[in-house]
This record gives C-alpha cells, sequence and structure tokens, in this order.
C-alpha cells in the first residue's frame, strides 16, 4: 500500500492516546459528557473530547434485550461526572478501567446485570480484578439480576455469530470479506454495515493488537528494542508498547502495520515502520509524503479542540544508504521533532519515521531517541 496511507492511518489510531498521554502517566481523567451506549462514553480530558469503551464488559447490542436499559445505567452511574480511566489499550477510542472514587464501573455494570464479563480482555486486568469481574457476574446471575433474569440471554459474542451466518456479503470484494473483523458495536448487521468505512485503502480492519518491548519496563528507564523480525533498533522508554493492526491496502488485503509508542517526563516517543511499493518515489518525495500524511493524521482528530500541528523543514539526514529529513513540529505550547529516512529496495521503499512529541514547557531535543536508531 502507499507509505502515505499507512503512517496516516497510524497517526489516526495514535492521537486519542498521545494527546492524553502528555503530563499524565496510563491514566487520563475527565467529566462524562455522553453516553454512546452502555459499555461506551466520551468524556472531556484537557479540554479534549475523548471516546472511552469498558475493559472485559461486554453489553446488549442494540437490538438485545437489555441493551437500552445498559446504557441508562452507565448513564446514571457516570453522566456528568468526573472519573479516571485506567486505559491499557487504545483502539478509535482508549480502553480501559473507568473509576469513580473507589467504584470499577465496569465491575459494578457487572454486578448490577446489565453486562458480561468479557474473557478475551482478560489479559489486560489483574488477576485480583479477574476474580472481582468473574464474580461480580457469577453473583448477578446467581441473584437473576438485570439480563439473568432471562433463562438463557444471549452474549454479543454469540449474538454476531448467528448475525454473521445469516448475512452475505456481495461477491465482487471476497478479498474484503475475508479480511473483514467481527464488529461489536453495530445493533444490527448488514452488508452495508459490514462493508461501510472500510473500502478506503488505510483503513483499519480490526482492532489493534498491543504488547510490552520489555518484560521488566518501569517509568522513567530506557531499553533497547530490537525486533527479531526485523533489522534494526532503538533506544526507547522501557514501558513503551509495540502496537500492530491490520490495513486495507489498495488491492483490498490486510497488511500489518507496526509502530512502538512510550513516554518518558512530558515526552512522548513514537517510532514507526513500513514497507511498500516505491511507485516512482524518491528519498525526498518520501520524507514530504510520509510528513504530510502524519500531519494529516494528527490534525485530523486534533482539530475538534482547536489545535493545528505544522512543521518546518530541517537539515537533510543519511543512515547506511537510508536518506530523510529532520523537521521541527509546532502544535501551540507543544513542540516536537520527526526523522524520517527511507530507501528503496529493489521495486519498494522501506521507511521508518521516528517523532518525539513534548508538552508544554518541556524543551527535550529527543536526541536520546533519534540517535540512538541503528540499522543493521
Amino acid at each position: 500500500m502507499k507509505l502515505q496511507n499507512l503512517i496516516r492511518a497510524i497517526f489516526l489510531v495514535a492521537l486519542p492516546l498521545a494527546t492524553c498521554n502528555i503530563g499524565s502517566a496510563a491514566s487520563l481523567q475527565g467529566q462524562v459528557t455522553a453516553i454512546a451506549n452502555g459499555d461506551s462514553f466520551t468524556l472531556v480530558s484537557q479540554k479534549l473530547p475523548v471516546k472511552i469503551r469498558l475493559l472485559a464488559v461486554a453489553v446488549p447490542e442494540g437490538s438485545q434485550a437489555y441493551s437500552s436499559v445498559a446504557r441508562q445505567h452507565l448513564s446514571d452511574l457516570i453522566l456528568n461526572k468526573f472519573v479516571v480511566v485506567r486505559y491499557s489499550a487504545l483502539e478509535q477510542f482508549l480502553v480501559g478501567q473507568v473509576l469513580m472514587g473507589d467504584t470499577d464501573i465496569g465491575a459494578q455494570m457487572i454486578r448490577d446485570g446489565v453486562a458480561w464479563y468479557d474473557k478475551s480482555e482478560e489479559r489486560m486486568l489483574t488477576e485480583t480484578e479477574r476474580k472481582v469481574y468473574q464474580l461480580s457476574m457469577d453473583a448477578a446471575r446467581n441473584e437473576h439480576r438485570g439480563l439473568w433474569q432471562d433463562a438463557a440471554p444471549v452474549a454479543p459474542w454469540d449474538y454476531h455469530k448467528a448475525q454473521l451466518a445469516a448475512t452475505k456479503l456481495p461477491e465482487v470484494a471476497p478479498t474484503i470479506q475475508a479480511a473483514l473483523p467481527v464488529k461489536r458495536r453495530a445493533a444490527g448487521l448488514s452488508s452495508e454495515d459490514l462493508m461501510g468505512g472500510v473500502i478506503k485503502p488505510g483503513a483499519m480492519l480490526d482492532r489493534p493488537d498491543i504488547r510490552p518491548i520489555s518484560a521488566n519496563g518501569s517509568p522513567g528507564t530506557w531499553t533497547t528494542f530490537e525486533p527479531a523480525d526485523r533489522h534494526f533498533s532503538i533506544l526507547a522508554p522501557s514501558d513503551a508498547v509495540r502496537i500492530t493492526f491490520p490495513v486495507l491496502d489498495e488491492e483490498g488485503k490486510s497488511v500489518s502495520m507496526n509502530y512502538v509508542m512510550g513516554k518518558s517526563g512530558s515526552s512522548l516517543y513514537f517510532l514507526l515502520w513500513g514497507t511498500a511499493p516505491n511507485l516512482n518515489g524518491t528519498d525526498a518525495s518520501a520524507s514530504a509524503q510520509a510528513l504530510a500524511a502524519m500531519l494529516d493524521g494528527i490534525n485530523h482528530g486534533a482539530a475538534r479542540a482547536g489545535i493545528s500541528v505544522s512543521a518546518t523543514p530541517g537539515r537533510l539526514v543519511k543512515l547506511k544508504g537510508y536518506s530523510g529529513r529532520q523537521y521541527a513540529l509546532s502544535a501551540g505550547p507543544a513542540t516536537g521533532t520527526v526523522r524520517i529516512l527511507s530507501k528503496q529496495i529493489g521495486t519498494d521503499r522501506e521507511l521508518f519515521l521516528m517523532c518525539v512529541l513534548n508538552g508544554p514547557d518541556n524543551t527535550s531535543s529527543g536526541d536520546e531517541f533519534l540517535n540512538s536508531f541503528q540499522i543493521h
């Protein structure tokens, strides 16, 4: 696929976490302003609206019984109130535990019988939290609370299997049909529902897979990230994560995309990489297109907060046959640096984009990150 589509897709996904991460650890807080359904809502944090989904919580779909009850119950619990979100993953929105005082809202929804414990996400919970969620569901079931008043309530994942079995996609797009994930949020599933929003190249096809780069990562420490399946290394925050997700390419195929994201102090560090057909590109044009795609991805979401990110070209950079340019970023009180390197390999072009985003009052150059990048 085109590299610019790759980069735009990555920064569209990364933006919610990036904007909330400046000045915070793995959490954010804000006032809940809108309820979408029984497991997702919008809060305003640092004047930016952020979409949140409850971790390991599954509620009835729109056309299922108790769907409206679950939505109303979540509204009763948190609407117009201040909550803390301990996020563990990101999709088009942040996924995490939502706390209001000492109350875990996800566990409360399960305990009150308006949601299931979704074990597909239990790896992001501690062992104690898993027990709490499981015991909450067992208690609701034993007491016949909410949806457990039905003799055999249908979990949303079983509901989707039944819906998909009855749905046939048009044969004109067999490759796209094979790549599509099961959608959890639709009220009902039709061919239009399944294909809507995923046809364009660069569209994300499934939720990201997020894994720590170090088993012993901790805030304030650094480690060398050197993936076994690649030929580069870089010094990164030890508690950074590697994020992989599939996107659609120009041929309707699923392509895996990768990036690393971590935080140290009030600075965020990104490294993304990819390979795509060169399409008559040059080192200079690849850098310019990559930067434009990055800014497009960031500004697409940042515009909601009245923020505009711009870049000023800096010096040319070279490393072991790879060439590109460095740019200075400006976003009001925030600053940053982007360094882009690429090289034509046969008919393809391999590209690396490194980015440092600094919070207000932080003038770090990011050199410890940028200059540590090595190609082997």
